[in-house]
């Protein structure tokens, strides 16, 4: 078996995400009133609790399966006529990797 030989380098490390300000939509959904709770009534946490129940409710109803295919396949279309939907960034710098000079990434090309 042939011995590797390692070659100096640098490594960079990037991390790569969807742009936060390409992909965020906001959907504003209309319902029929819930009844009011009154603060003195129930407890702050409660209260709290009661509403995080309706908002619950209107996104599990709202957000079917259906609903979920429609805004994978919109978010989908935005990222293809896109020119780059990525935000990436060197989240890492380092260097002497044993690594041979065939996988040293060419900076000439």
């Amino acid at each position: 078996m042939k011995e590797k030989k390692y070659v100096d380098n640098d490594v960079f490390q990037f991390r790569i995400q969807i742009d936060n300000d390409f992909v965020n939509k906001e959907i504003v959904v209309y319902t029929k009133p819930f009844p009011e709770f009154i603060l003195g009534e129930l407890s702050e946490k409660e209260w709290y609790k009661e509403y995080n129940k309706q908002e619950e409710l209107v996104q599990e109803k709202f957000f079917t399966q259906e609903k979920i295919n429609e805004l994978k396949q919109e978010f989908i279309k935005k990222i293809q006529e896109c020119d780059n939907p990525f935000y990436i960034f060197c989240s890492d710098r380092d260097g002497g990797y044993n690594v041979t000079k065939d996988e040293l990434f060419d900076l000439e090309k």
